[in-house]
C-alpha cells in the first residue's frame, strides 16, 4: 500500500485506506498523550482521588443530561 503513494507537483496522494489508518493511529497517539498529561498532573490526580472517595461515600447525585441545569441549581 505504501508503494501506491504518488508525489506530484500538485501534492502527495495516498490511498484512502492508508489515510484512514494514519488517522486512526494519530487518534490513538492523541489519547495516549492526554492520558500521560493527566497522570503527570498532581492536582488532577488528587481531584480524581477525591472524587472516587466522594462516590464511595455516596456523595453524588444522578440525573439525565436534559435535567442537568435543574439538578445543578
Amino acid at each position: 500500500m505504501v508503494n501506491d503513494i504518488k508525489v506530484t507537483d500538485k501534492g502527495i496522494f495516498i490511498p484512502r485506506e492508508l489515510f484512514k489508518e494514519l488517522l486512526d493511529v494519530y487518534s490513538k497517539v492523541e489519547q495516549i498523550l492526554a492520558t500521560l498529561e493527566t497522570l503527570a498532573d498532581k492536582e488532577t490526580l488528587e481531584a480524581i482521588k477525591k472524587g472516587k472517595e466522594e462516590i464511595a461515600k455516596g456523595n453524588y447525585v444522578e440525573c439525565k443530561i436534559e435535567n442537568l441545569e435543574e439538578t445543578l441549581k
